[in-house]
């Protein structure tokens, strides 16, 4: 006791905990629930910013343009590319699909943060560009093929051709798993769950002490 008085309590290491901004990469496979997921988090007032992407595809119903994507011609694409306009890009499934740099940086920039999904090709490359990012993959039930195939199967939005080549990428996309820093599990019927999941792996990186990258 008299040590202790004498030499008084330990002097903490110094430290600086980091206030900037993230960015959170959501990845995984068609069906996976990846955008019910992410509008849960919307729901509960999570402060980020979801940035949008840019793809060659027709609209969905419901999806408008500049809210749920930048819906381009391939000639457009083409030249926001050359322009050097974007994060990254990807061919998915015969459709090019790019994050539009600026989304993201004007975000980061002025203290938010960012929320992207990307197929796990993105995911690559942003990964390789901004080592910092924080990469989420989220998956279904024991990983499955077959839960996959039929969450797709509901959806009711593929043709036959669409179908056959999204099960030849699904072994491709899982098997990516591991360059990702968290996995999420959709379990059927208990999406607030996955959504608790997410909701803290996002807090966990806020409160972290030394920054990425």
């Amino acid at each position: 006791m008299d040590a202790l008085k004498q030499h008084g309590p330990e002097t903490p290491a110094s430290f600086t905990v980091s206030s900037r901004s993230l960015l959170f990469v959501i990845s995984g496979p068609s069906g996976a629930g990846k955008d019910s997921i992410i509008e849960g988090l919307h729901d509960r007032g999570l402060g980020f910013y979801r940035a949008i992407t840019a793809v060659t595809r027709a609209p969905r119903p419901n999806e408008v343009h500049g809210t749920h994507h930048y819906f381009l011609t391939p000639a457009e694409f083409s030249q926001w590319e050359a322009q050097g306009r974007f994060l990254e890009t990807a061919t998915v499934y015969g459709h090019r699909y790019g994050t539009p740099r600026q989304e993201v940086t004007t975000a980061l920039d002025r203290g938010q943060d960012v929320l992207l999904r990307v197929d796990v090709q993105g995911a690559a490359t942003v990964r390789q560009r901004m080592p910092e990012s924080i990469h989420i993959f989220i998956g279904v039930p024991g990983l499955s093929l077959e839960t996959l195939r039929q969450r797709r199967d509901q959806r009711g939005e593929e043709t036959l051709a669409e179908r056959t080549t999204r099960d030849s990428l699904l072994r491709g996309e899982l098997a990516a798993i591991p360059q990702f820093d968290y996995l999420v599990v959709n379990e059927t019927g208990e999406i607030d769950r996955a959504v608790d999941q997410l909701s803290a792996i996002m807090t966990a990186e806020k409160c972290r002490i030394s920054p990425r990258g």
